[in-house]
């Protein structure tokens, strides 16, 4: 047995706007297929989001075929499943990587059922070497009820159908969704350790993808995270993808692009100049970096400033940073850090409290109210994303992740297979290694 794990790559972001950075999550991707090759592993699993949005353009497109075709032309099978960002949009029925999979570079693992068999989720495993994987898409809410009927028809499955000559001697599982405490703000479809133990008993390996950064329990259960930086919420957290061999499964550390982060307290700068010069001895105390890395920076400023927010030049602050580090983007953010007039600290209701009690009124009142609790949590999860610094495009991928999956509860569509094979451009024109420019 040997097989990588990863997940999160999100192909087509041209995260801040910059054309490096969208080369920069193919590289990424492309790094993860070379050491797959380089490992002589049978297959690679993608455990949701591939891509970043759901109707992606042609170079991303090309992006995922060039790389994709490196392993078809070597015999190295890649199984996936849907991720938030990958499930296709009601009118559009099929999604990309059902593209992908009709084309022979992956093959998409769906929720299948078996006839007169009693299973309705499940049936789409597939068999490789006395290995048996199965997968389920991007459920959101719905993931934490589902988890029963999951361990149910997988230890169905595995008692009835041969792999092989017998039972399968290794289970997988791909899902895509978060396990509670691993981030500070709880996310639509969170599932406690507690609530997957029903999976322990029929599942040797669950292969996690969704939150983008790396954690694992108790030897069954891992989450590589993302081996680009999505959010700058994730700077310095861990993240890259699992490299299994004979059940023993080990941590390859992803090199995303560099970052470069740092906080400086205005509350006792009096002057302008006197926060200029503050930021040139930050900035020129780090070490020098490789030049060619040209790194991501994010200047913050924080504390109660003694002079007008509006005086300050953000431009004149990146010269200040451009003067001591060659970057690729710099982004300078200024925070206020007091308390706003009219909260009554003597109340014994607390700040969040009245947050959510004001957020379920409004919710209320609008078409999501049979989905209170999901869309509550969902406004304040995209709340603390933003008090975190993470951009605007991304909080904004979440929530419309967030709201179709929430629709897509009350009736979806189901998936059709598409009715032409491999191929889809003229293969000549994709000799040699990905061009991921």
């Amino acid at each position: 047995m040997n097989f990588v794990h990863a997940s999160d790559f999100h192909l087509g972001y041209v995260q801040y706007g910059l054309s490096e950075r969208f080369r920069d999550f193919a590289r990424a991707f492309d790094r993860v297929v070379d050491y797959t090759i380089q490992s002589d592993a049978k297959f690679l699993l993608i455990v949701g989001d591939l891509f970043h949005k759901r109707n992606i353009n042609a170079p991303t497109y090309m992006q995922s075929f060039k790389i994709l075709k490196k392993l078809r032309d070597r015999g190295i099978q890649v199984y996936a499943i849907e991720g938030n960002h990958d499930l296709a949009y009601r009118r559009d029925t099929n999604s990309w990587l059902q593209i992908l999979d009709a084309q022979g570079l992956l093959k998409l693992i769906k929720i299948k059922p078996i006839a007169d068999c009693g299973v309705e989720l499940m049936g789409d495993f597939v068999d490789v070497d006395g290995v048996r994987i199965f997968g389920v898409r991007y459920l959101g809410s719905q993931t934490r009820n589902t988890i029963p009927k999951i361990a149910e028809e997988i230890g169905a499955i595995n008692d009835r159908f041969e792999c092989g000559s017998g039972k399968p001697d290794y289970t997988l599982l791909m899902m895509h969704f978060g396990m509670e405490g691993v981030i500070g703000a709880s996310g639509i479809g969170e599932v406690s350790y507690n609530s997957l133990l029903p999976l322990r008993d029929v599942v040797d390996y669950l292969a996690l993808g969704h939150y983008h950064i790396q954690y694992e329990y108790d030897g069954w259960i891992f989450n590589g995270g993302s081996c680009e930086m999505v959010s700058m919420s994730e700077h310095k957290k861990p993240k890259g993808f699992y490299h299994v061999v004979d059940g023993k499964a080990s941590f390859q550390k992803a090199a995303p692009r560099p970052v470069e982060r740092f906080g400086i307290d205005t509350s006792d700068i009096l002057s302008l100049q006197d926060l200029y010069s503050t930021v040139g001895s930050v900035i020129g105390g780090v070490p020098c970096t490789d030049p060619s890395a040209e790194p991501l920076v994010e200047i913050m400023l924080h504390g109660d400033l003694k002079f007008p927010r509006t005086d300050i030049s953000i431009e004149k602050i990146k010269e200040i940073v451009s003067a001591h580090i060659t970057s690729l983007w710099v982004n300078v953010k200024v925070i206020d850090t007091k308390e706003p007039v009219g909260v009554d600290c003597r109340s014994d209701v607390s700040r969040s409290e009245i947050e959510r009690s004001v957020i379920e009124e409004m919710v209320k009142g609008t078409q999501h109210r049979r989905h209170l609790k999901d869309v509550v949590e969902m406004i304040i999860e995209a709340k603390q994303l933003a008090v975190t610094g993470t951009d605007p495009e991304t909080i904004l991928e979440r929530l419309q992740g967030s709201f179709d999956a929430i629709r897509g509860e009350d009736g979806r569509s189901e998936q059709t297979d598409l009715p032409f094979g491999s191929g889809g451009m003229d293969d000549r024109d994709n000799r040699g290694g990905a061009d991921v420019d």
